[in-house]
This record gives C-alpha cells, structure tokens and sequence, in this order.
C-alpha cells in the first residue's frame, strides 16, 4: 500500500479523559485486513495539566509491549492548550506502522506528585490500507 494515497484516513476520538483520576485503558482495531499508520496523537486540554514529579502520558502498544507504537510525554498544559505530538514530543511516535488484524492498546497515564490534574479530549489519527 502508499500510505501517501491511503484507503482510508481515521481520527479516532477517545472523549474527554480525566487524566489527574488516576490511568484510563481503551482499545481499538483498524479495517478487518488493512495496516495502518499512526500520524499523530493529540490532546486538548480543558483543565490544566500539572506535574510536580512525572507528567501525564499516553501509550499506544499491545498487550506485551505497551508503547510499541507510541509514548507521548505531555507537558504541564494549559487549561485551553493543544499537545501534538508531531511538534511537542517529536520522538513519541516510536513505530508507526501498525499490522493488519491486531487490536491495538492504549493507555493515558496519570501525572504524579503534588496535586496532579489534566483533563482533556484525546485523539489519534491514523492512515489504513491493504
């Protein structure tokens, strides 16, 4: 496949995510048959994102290698700042090509010490072709 002319583009739109409660688990599969590639992972802070000791992140993988495909460092955020990983955390993506027929895991890591917090919506583009 030429992932420059890809079959299909997806945003995957996982919701507001409260990442200062503690770490949220999802899922997701591509098109029966079709690979993917990961473009971009970003985050749209509605509440400010604060770290004293780690910051949040999210973790796209499988079950045995939970960052397989990505660990996105997000910075302490703004209560109306945009995270993207392409400009903000440029070696996150770590492989983007994603195999046909896997079901993909994704984790958002709570920031720790302090008072941590961060609330925003969270979304993952993705190219899928033969």
């Amino acid at each position: 496949m030429s992932y420059s002319d890809p079959i299909m583009s997806q945003t995957l739109a996982f919701g507001l995510i409260d990442f200062g409660a503690g770490n949220t688990a999802l899922s997701f599969k591509g098109p029966l048959g079709m690979k993917g590639i990961l473009r971009e992972v970003t985050v749209v802070a509605t509440e400010v994102f604060n770290s004293v000791t780690t910051g949040a992140n999210v973790t796209i993988g499988t079950s045995g290698d939970a960052d397989a495909y990505a660990l996105v460092n997000l910075t302490d955020l703004g209560a109306t700042d945009t995270f993207v990983a392409s400009q903000d955390d440029t070696d996150g993506i770590i492989n983007n090509v994603i195999p046909a027929n896997t079901q993909v895991e994704m984790v958002m890591t709570a920031p720790t010490g302090g008072t941590p917090s961060g609330i925003g919506y969270v979304f993952i583009d993705i190219d899928w072709g033969a």
